[in-house]
């Protein structure tokens, strides 16, 4: 029996549930149904597999390669990043070797059986994310965004505020919010 079987009906050639293999179903492209999250948890571990069938890749290479595609808009975290290509090895979807406290993850076989019969799924994840990142090209609302996010720890940090002056600041994020929103 597979390692990801289990007892579930429909297991597959690579012991998933069903349509999906080892990484479940997902929802018909990168992006989740409900609440915060950018991908599909099923969408992302596609996308992921198929990072790694382009070249060996570390697990922080596979964090900055999904950050790239969104011009620093979005990257996923290593808690979500790394129990993936744990799962991923498991499954005989990937190799791993160590070099010192670094783990470089390279396609098997069997992974790469994987990702050509899911293709059309994952050239299709891939149009739906180059739609996405296409409109925001060139204008690097990443680097905006971690900026600001490095300003406003900064000024917190400092010891400089004092009461007036946080008022003053939270009257410009409300602001800078409200314009965000009227977009």
């Amino acid at each position: 029996m597979d390692r990801m079987a289990g007892s579930h009906e429909g297991g597959g050639r690579f012991g998933g549930r069903g349509r999906g293999g080892p990484f479940g179903r997902h929802r018909g492209g990168p992006f989740g149904g409900r609440g915060p999250r950018m991908f599909d948890p099923g969408a992302l571990r596609l996308v992921v597999l198929g990072l790694i069938a382009e070249e060996p890749r570390h697990g922080y290479d596979v964090i900055k390669a999904l950050e790239a595609r969104f011009q620093g808009a979005y990257s996923p975290s290593p808690g979500a990043i790394y129990p993936m290509l744990q799962m991923m090895e498991e499954a005989d979807l990937v190799t791993s070797s160590t070099n010192g406290n670094k783990r470089l993850y390279t396609i098997t076989d069997q992974g790469l059986a994987y990702l050509e019969e899911n293709r059309p799924e994952l050239d299709k994840i891939n149009a739906q994310l180059d739609d996405a990142s296409g409109e925001i090209r060139g204008a690097a609302l990443g680097e905006e965004m971690h900026a600001l996010r490095f300003a406003l720890h900064s000024k917190l940090r400092s010891g400089s505020l004092n009461a007036e002056k946080a008022e003053q600041l939270r009257e410009i994020l409300k602001r800078v919010r409200r314009e965000i929103e009227d977009l």
